[in-house]
């Protein structure tokens, strides 16, 4: 019994600063890295994923250095990482008028600069859609929708374009664009 007694009576009797500082900085230094790891994740999350979007279609005439617009084709792109792309939905409205609509569901597109995913409207259902006075093809859009997913699944990305048509130009505007 005298030993517990020795041990207790000569116990350091510290400020409590020099006890209780290397734990606070033991503890700030895990919970600063825990968010770390958290924002980490969260960037390797987002650059990680597959980029899909969709574009007008032309070709470059090398002679006149201009671009001849092909307003029947639309251009996909494909960044990243491969994608599963879920379904692409392509219509053609006059004003609340559904004129044309096809949907494409699972097919995989891989990421590269030297190709081309395009979708071409059939040449005898575009003329009937193009057959109409510029006046009325004005009120022309064109939306184009796509759901996605990273090769092995995972979360669900969207991307949404609407276009109007613009008969001087012979092209597709922009109007609306989202992505997630």
């Amino acid at each position: 019994m005298n030993e517990t007694k020795v041990l207790i009576d000569n116990w350091p009797n510290n400020p409590w600063f020099k006890d209780w500082m290397p734990i606070i900085i033991a503890l700030i230094a895990l919970v600063t890295s825990i968010v770390s790891l958290y924002l980490t994740r969260q960037a390797y999350v987002k650059s990680s994923r597959p980029f899909v979007w969709a574009s007008n279609y032309g070709v470059i005439d090398v002679e006149k250095k201009n671009i001849i617009p092909i307003p029947f084709r639309i251009g996909f792109r494909v960044k990243n990482t491969p994608a599963q792309i879920v379904c692409v939905k392509v219509e053609i409205k006059y004003r609340t008028e559904i004129l044309f609509s096809n949907v494409i569901e699972n097919i995989v597109r891989f990421p590269d600069e030297k190709s081309e995913w395009s979708y071409s409207i059939g040449k005898i259902d575009f003329e009937k859609i193009m057959n109409r006075p510029d006046s009325d093809k004005i009120n022309l859009t064109r939306l184009i929708f796509i759901k996605y997913t990273a090769l092995g699944g995972g979360k669900e990305y969207q991307y949404q374009l609407n276009q109007l048509f613009e008969p001087t130009e012979n092209q597709w505007k922009d109007i609306y664009e989202n992505a997630e």
